[in-house]
């Protein structure tokens, strides 16, 4: 009998989730987006005029330090797809 139920809910919610999605719902916390502010903060970072943990970097940006290295990382993933988008290219 409760095997049943739970069916039937699990069931329910699923229809519900699908229809969710089919609307264009978005589940889960927003993406933490890449600002012009994070560009120029990043510079100063990388050219070491600015440090991360602890003080400006993230002050400046009110993020904490694992998403401050997160956005890091995808930037300058992104940069490398760049740059090598613009080397076969030329060739």
């Amino acid at each position: 009998m409760v095997e049943v139920e739970q069916d039937r809910i699990r069931k329910l919610r699923n229809g519900a989730i699908d229809v969710a999605l089919q609307n264009g719902v978005l589940f889960g916390r927003p993406k933490i987006q890449e600002t012009e502010e994070f560009n120029e903060v990043y510079d100063f970072w990388k050219a070491e005029e600015m440090t991360a943990g602890k003080a400006k970097a993230m002050s400046e940006l009110d993020i904490i330090k694992t998403t401050f290295y997160k956005l890091v990382k995808e930037y300058e993933k992104d940069f490398k797809k760049s740059i090598l988008y613009i080397q076969e290219t030329r060739q």
